[in-house]
């Protein structure tokens, strides 16, 4: 693989065609779902990747579960090494069984909270174990749906004393707290960057940050480059990134780049300014097209579009913000890009 600025990966599961409420056997065949091994293969192949991020299972069935968990991690990491590629993240589920349906690690429940984070820190110890250095946290059943559901100052201090509890059990692994404003949620708990931030600087642990969800923030109405310079700025605490597009309306998990061209352009212009040097993760659904080729025309997308901010010049892009002129910026882009 040539060298490139960045490190690109993608959820493994995105290889598979997906399945939505409406058509909930999916939008493939079902003979043609692959199994976690040979997704491993097919991502080696391709060529395009650093590494893969993948969910975690923690009972025996994760031999034929597409993820990692303590019945096949050695067979796994053995599987990632023979493509060149690197485990860059895992992340529990903490959204699928029904007994999180009110949240997990600010559940009411004391019992729901322990499971939860002890089921992180398993996840935790396996990503020790396979030498992978992040664990992302997606708490989509924590918020509420109606007013006086829930105690907004007990769930808070129940996610700083829990979080802390995760950090503290191996300071060496990163934590990623991914925001998303709802969905399945009517309220997320962590809905927004500087909401997450917020929470970060009370939990008070070097190894907790942001993962940012390119879709969740469009979406949330939240400019991409003010997020990240945000971010960035508070001691460098964006972690992750999981990369898709879609058009602000709601999380469609599109092929990243494909909407939202010149706010991606911004982005990545900030990713170089603030010194971003973690995984970027293909993040899509591929219901109508083929996975594969979705995965790769979204790396493509990163590539071009960090190329095109190198060739153009940090210094250049800077001194067009520093003139604060609206129509001397797009008069340049649209040159650059579409030509005089």
């Amino acid at each position: 693989m040539s060298e490139r600025k960045y490190k690109y990966s993608v959820i493994l599961t995105n290889y598979n065609k997906p399945s939505d409420r409406f058509l909930t056997a999916g939008y493939g065949d079902p003979s043609e779902q692959r199994g976690v091994f040979e997704l491993i293969d097919l991502a080696g192949k391709q060529g395009i990747l650093d590494g893969l991020e993948m969910p975690f299972q923690p009972g025996d069935e994760a031999g034929t579960w597409i993820g990692v968990g303590p019945s096949n991690h050695k067979e796994l990491k053995a599987a990632l090494e023979h493509n060149g590629l690197q485990l860059c993240g895992i992340f529990p589920i903490l959204w699928g069984d029904w007994r999180q349906a009110k949240g997990t690690f600010g559940s009411a429940d004391p019992a729901i909270r322990r499971e939860t984070i002890d089921l992180c820190k398993r996840a935790m110890d396996t990503a020790a174990e396979v030498g992978c250095p992040y664990i992302g946290i997606w708490p989509g059943q924590d918020g509420f749906d109606y007013y006086f559901e829930v105690d907004h100052q007990k769930v808070w201090s129940w996610w700083v004393e829990g979080i802390r509890e995760l950090a503290d059990h191996n300071p060496a692994i990163r934590i990623g707290l991914e925001p998303k404003p709802n969905e399945p949620r009517a309220y997320s708990f962590i809905s927004t960057v500087p909401k997450a931030l917020l929470l970060i600087n009370d939990i008070g642990r070097k190894n907790v940050g942001v993962c940012l969800d390119i879709g969740h923030s469009l979406y949330g109405l939240e400019n991409l480059s003010e997020i990240i310079s945000i971010a960035q700025g508070h001691d460098n605490r964006l972690f992750h990134m999981h990369m898709n597009d879609n058009y602000r309306a709601s999380d469609l998990d599109m092929v990243f780049g494909t909407v939202h061209t010149l706010e991606h352009i911004e982005m990545f212009y900030w990713l170089r300014r603030t010194g971003f040097d973690k995984f970027m993760s293909i993040d899509l659904f591929a219901y109508r097209t083929d996975p594969t080729q979705s995965i790769f025309e979204g790396v493509k997308w990163m590539e071009a579009i960090d190329r095109f901010v190198e060739e153009v010049g940090l210094d250049t892009l800077g001194k067009l913000i520093e003139t604060g002129d609206p129509l001397q910026t797009t008069r340049f882009f649209r040159e650059k890009l579409l030509g005089g």
